[in-house]
Parts: C-alpha cells; sequence; structure tokens
C-alpha cells in the first residue's frame, strides 16, 4: 500500500538534495522544505516533520562513513549537542504554536539569510588543520543554540551556520568541519523527530519513503564528493539557487 502511494519524484530529488547537502554540510531542511511545499500536497506543520524524518536517514549514512574515515570531532559534537538538544523542543514548540503560514515565512526569510551569508564569506573555504580550536568552539554554543531552535521549527540543520564557524573560527579543515556538523545534525534531527512524535504529529509515509531511499543514495555521493572535488566550484551556483527557492517560498507565503 506504501509503495503504491508514494511520491516517486521524491527519489531523485533526494539524490539530488542529499548530494548537495552532504557536500556543503548543509542540513537539507533548507532545500527539502521548499520541494515537499511545492510538489506535494503537505501543510507547512507536515512538511517539517517530513523534512526531519528523511534528513535523519542521510545523515546516519553520511555519518557513517564519515566516522569510518576518522573525520568528525567528537568534542565538538558533545560540546554543541549539549546546548542543541534544548533548543530542539523550543523550536518544536514553535512549530506547533505558529500557524503554517508563518512557518512558510519565516522559512523563506532564514533561507534569504543564509544565502547572503554564503554569497558574503568570500573567505568561507579557508585551509584548516586536523584538530580545532577547542577555545575557540565555545564561542559558537549561542550559535549552536539558535540553529537547533531551526531544526526543531523548519527542519533546517545548524551545519548551515557551524559549518564556516568551524572551518573559520576553530582552524578545523572544512571536510572534517562538514563530517563533524552532518553527525550533529543526526542528533538535533533524531531529538526533534521524537518530540514531534510525543506531540501527536504523524510521518507522512508515501512523502517520506522514496525520498529516505533517495537520500540513502545521494549522502554517500555527497560524502565521496567532499573528498574530490574543489567546493569553491560550486559556490556561486549555490547561492543563486537558494536565493531563487527563498524568492519563491516568501512570495507563496505573502
Amino acid at each position: 500500500m506504501l509503495i503504491a502511494e508514494a511520491n516517486w519524484l521524491m527519489l531523485p530529488v533526494g539524490i539530488s538534495i542529499a548530494t548537495v547537502a552532504m557536500f556543503f554540510g548543509l542540513g537539507g531542511g533548507v532545500l527539502w522544505m521548499p520541494v515537499l511545499l511545492s510538489f506535494t500536497h503537505l501543510r507547512a506543520d507536515e512538511a517539517v516533520i517530513c523534512t526531519i524524518v528523511i534528513q535523519i536517514f542521510g545523515q546516519l549514512s553520511a555519518s557513517v562513513s564519515n566516522s569510518k574515515a576518522g573525520l568528525v570531532s567528537w568534542p565538538l559534537v558533545i560540546m554543541m549537542a549539549l546546548v542543541g538538544l534544548p533548543s530542539v523542543g523550543v523550536g518544536v514548540l514553535l512549530s506547533v504554536i505558529l500557524r503554517p503560514v508563518w512557518i512558510k515565512l519565516f522559512l523563506g526569510l532564514t533561507i534569504f539569510f543564509i544565502a547572503y551569508a554564503f554569497l558574503r564569506g568570500d573567505d568561507f573555504f579557508v585551509q584548516g588543520s586536523d584538530q580545532a580550536d577547542v577555545q575557540a568552539a565555545r564561542q559558537g554554543r549561542p550559535m549552536a543554540a539558535m540553529g537547533s531552535v531551526l531544526t526543531g521549527f523548519l527542519g533546517i540543520g545548524v551545519g548551515d551556520w557551524l559549518v564556516p564557524f568551524f572551518n573559520m573560527r576553530c582552524g578545523l579543515s572544512m571536510i572534517r568541519s562538514v563530517a563533524t556538523c552532518i553527525v550533529l545534525m543526526l542528533i538535533l534531527s533524531t531529538a526533534a523527530l521524537l518530540a514531534h512524535l510525543l506531540l501527536g504529529r504523524s510521518i507522512p509515509w508515501p512523502v517520506a519513503f522514496p525520498g529516505i531511499i533517495g537520500v540513502l543514495i545521494g549522502a554517500q555521493l555527497g560524502s565521496r564528493l567532499l573528498q574530490h572535488v574543489p567546493e569553491t566550484r560550486f559556490k556561486e551556483f549555490f547561492v543563486l539557487m537558494l536565493v531563487f527557492i527563498a524568492a519563491h517560498v516568501t512570495f507563496n507565503a505573502l
């Protein structure tokens, strides 16, 4: 029954989104939410939980690969998770309290901000080392808390904010910054999903199921791409794509 009802458009979409998300260390919510709102029957609040559950599988797949490769900075994961987990609950409550139109509006504005951050960061991709400056990392805890609220609220991962911070401020290499954020996002996404389920929300499996298959494939592609392709070649295209998505979501919310 599930296979018959499944929206199989989400399979190639999942492969594409997971490849891009894992390559840049993004939470796929910045891409999944607009797609689900534009091409499925889901309401904004339903799209949030669908986004979260799809991302968990992609993040798990990439986390296993990156952990085996020894790319994850576990001290940073633990430090940020301690402040992120309580903040996820705040975001989940916001998604329950606010009307769907506000979820769409906040989503569009957040994507605009992410695009601006990418566009402004000319030195976003800098040379780093295998070890992070733990003292400097402590300054990123408020950022982790803010990003975790957005994980619960919009399904947007903390990697959107912490990857550049780990790389530029903590001196951690880009590949390790991305790998570390993916594991952190897995922990926070799992917590967000559990909170949504405890509040009585259900998972729209006909949409989520093919998306999950897609991200399991795309997560592996993105992890391998990260290790072999210069990131700067994709930056300009990615920023333009974010601006277009943000404009579309914001316009539809108004």
